[in-house]
């Protein structure tokens, strides 16, 4: 179907109208949009864009977020642009037999398709996010290396697990997982992370993720605050909103979490998402006068404190972090981890700890969800564990991330100098670069993705416009020569631009 500029603007104004919610940035919202003309054939191969400014004033948007957006679009393979000539669709379509009859032919059938989901599906459709998994011309934060990962011993635990215990490991298993694996959980929680529980408030889930959708289940109501870091893990905002919450944004400076400002905002929350330990993205830790005022905020407004302990594991000081839930005498915080970062995303097993009283409802609420965990794989985990596999393999990635870091540090200090100077921080998985301002960093993100290079902001990580600016640079999947090799390339595209003043 083919649009005249007027009619390609129009159409992407009634659609962004149905997309944008409350909670959902402008940018989310404009992305969604594009992204659904496109790929449903609304928006031709070839067809013309509206320019930016154009865009900007018909949806009532800054040029920067348009701008932002087309980059983002392009980075992602669905359109191309071309100074002068403005920006066109590069998306096609693969021809399948039949594609009239699985292919939307027109806006209008994405629209009606849309119209019949529930509220909550259309809530969950706003909510989608692409995770950061690429690793082609990028060094995505957060990504562990899979090449490292012992996979023969991995292998052959498994085969010994299966010889050991077919009937048991290929049937149904215990929803609330494997009583082996839970043990070996909380003993290695206890030792290395000041875990207070025992085996029986372990769960075992599939991701973070899973466990975060448990706690809105049963711990929320529709309409209900949710506290949230800002910036922060965009997955568990978006996860938070499509529940129906309120997700509540907190800023983060350099003791973690604002906790008075949450306090001062409190009455009536209900709960709170945060990473205490090491801040994703910023890395900072949350100061122990800021642990107490929140464990006693909880205790008193009876509100629930959800701690992702996501990476806790990568930090190259030697120095052990304590747990939140270590903490709290009251019960009122559920300690969520997985071994996406330390072993490898596919395993799909991860835990949370629950207060003794939650744990009958929780189980419940997983076996409804998903009914088990497969007990093969926990059982292979139990033996990777049990034999030291994981402490020797932990060990490997520490040194080895460890050294990536350095190297990334060093590089960005050689090459990126005129733009940021990071200081190195003591663990994690991504190098934050701090930059003048926020308009600095939409001018570098827009420069690399015009060049077809993913490159991560603070703009990643926020629900509203950052104040600040910040190159967010991931290392640990990444070789030395791969890391040297990507910050040069964007030191040739930073040149041609002006420098800061």
């Amino acid at each position: 179907m083919k649009h005249s500029n007027d009619s390609r603007a129009d159409a992407i104004q009634a659609t962004f109208s149905r997309h944008l919610r409350p909670g959902m940035t402008r940018k989310a919202a404009l992305h969604l949009t594009i992204k659904q003309l496109v790929t449903t054939g609304a928006l031709d191969y070839l067809a013309k864009l509206p320019p930016s400014r154009v865009l900007a004033a018909r949806l009532t948007v800054s040029r920067d977020t348009v701008e932002l957006t087309y980059a983002q679009l392009e980075a992602e393979g669905y359109i191309a642009r071309a100074v002068g000539r403005g920006s066109f669709v590069s998306y096609q379509q693969n021809t399948l037999i039949g594609r009239e009859l699985l292919a939307a032919e027109s806006a209008e059938s994405g629209q009606l398709a849309e119209q019949e989901l529930s509220v909550r599906g259309r809530d969950l459709l706003i909510a989608a996010h692409a995770p950061h998994t690429d690793r082609n011309e990028s060094l995505t934060p957060s990504l562990p290396d899979l090449r490292l990962f012992p996979i023969d011993s991995w292998l052959q635990l498994e085969r010994q697990a299966v010889r050991q215990g077919a009937e048991r490991l290929l049937g149904y298993a215990d929803p609330q997982g494997l009583v082996e694996l839970r043990e070996e959980i909380i003993e290695y929680l206890r030792r290395e992370r000041g875990v207070k529980a025992s085996a029986e408030q372990v769960i075992v889930v599939t991701s973070s993720q899973q466990a975060l959708s448990l706690c809105t289940q049963l711990l929320f109501n529709p309409g209900d605050r949710v506290f949230v870091e800002e910036p922060g893990y965009q997955g568990a905002k978006k996860l938070v909103q499509s529940a129906g919450l309120i997700a509540e944004p907190m800023a983060v400076d350099q003791s973690g979490m604002d906790i008075d400002a949450l306090i001062q905002a409190g009455k009536g929350g209900r709960g709170v998402y945060i990473t205490p330990s090491h801040h994703y993205p910023l890395g900072h830790s949350l100061s122990i006068d800021r642990r107490l005022k929140l464990l006693a905020w909880a205790q008193r407004e009876k509100a629930w404190i959800i701690e992702d302990d996501y990476d806790s594991e990568f930090n190259y000081d030697g120095l052990t972090r304590a747990s939140l839930q270590g903490l709290d005498q009251h019960q009122r915080t559920l300690y969520i981890g997985t071994f996406s970062k330390t072993l490898f995303p596919g395993l799909r097993i991860g835990f949370m700890i629950v207060p003794p009283p939650l744990i009958k409802p929780m189980v419940a609420a997983k076996q409804f969800q998903d009914g088990y965990t497969s007990a093969l794989p926990q059982m292979t985990l139990f033996k990777f564990i049990n034999g030291d596999f994981h402490t020797e393999h932990l060990r490997h990635m520490r040194k080895t991330y460890q050294a990536r870091l350095e190297i990334l540090h060093a590089a960005v200090h050689q090459y990126l100098s005129a733009w940021t100077q990071p200081r190195l921080p003591q663990g994690g998985l991504q190098l934050v670069c701090p930059l003048a301002d926020a308009a600095t960093e939409r001018r570098l993100l827009q420069a690399a993705a015009a060049q077809g290079m993913k490159v991560y902001g603070l703009i990643d990580f926020y629900t509203g416009q950052p104040t600040e600016g910040a190159l967010v640079f991931g290392f640990a999947a990444y070789t030395p020569d791969e890391i040297v090799k990507f910050i040069k390339k964007l030191s040739s595209i930073f040149s041609a631009l002006p420098a800061p003043a």
